[in-house]
């Protein structure tokens, strides 16, 4: 996000930060609905009595993290105005600036952000080429929310790292 918004030396000096914090927390809830969702994929399969289809699995996978993606967001911002509600304006610069200030946080905007690109552009070859049976823009919200899940393993690989070297 360091890359969308400028970063001031101090938080009052913070513009846009109401922008900030709400794409911050979507892009989180987002990322985490999305891997959970990826749960279905493992537990379908173990379920399963009778020969799997895969195209017929991976379409459902990736309805399942598309449909995660959009609750993802509206809790992200559901909860970003029920916990900032009625807060002063510094309130809103300082946890913004902080957000910009964490390097793991923005690594994470930027994995995520590929993973998703990287998501919908699969998605959207193997529905195109027919190998899953789904239209292409639900291909595409699929491959955004399982690509975007990417980052939920990132984050906790670099927070693991961290704790370790501390």
């Amino acid at each position: 996000m360091t890359s969308l918004f400028c970063h001031p030396t101090h938080a009052e000096d913070q513009r846009n930060a109401h922008a900030i914090l709400y794409l911050h927390v979507m892009r989180a809830s987002t990322m985490s609905f999305a891997f959970l969702s990826l749960f279905r994929l493992p537990v379908s399969i173990l379920r399963g009595t009778r020969p799997i289809d895969m195209s017929v699995l991976l379409a459902q996978t990736l309805r399942s993290s598309g449909r995660a993606a959009v609750i993802g967001i509206a809790v992200g911002a559901i909860a970003t105005w029920g916990r900032m509600r009625g807060r002063e304006e510094i309130e809103w610069q300082d946890r913004s600036w902080r957000v910009l200030e964490n390097e793991g946080e923005v690594k994470t905007d930027w994995i995520t952000i590929a993973g998703s690109g990287a998501g919908a552009a699969a998605a959207a070859l193997a529905a195109r080429r027919g190998a899953i049976m789904m239209g292409m823009g639900e291909a595409l919200l699929g491959g955004v929310g399982a690509g975007s899940s990417v980052g939920t393993p990132y984050m906790i690989a670099t927070f693991a790292a961290g704790r370790k070297s501390a």
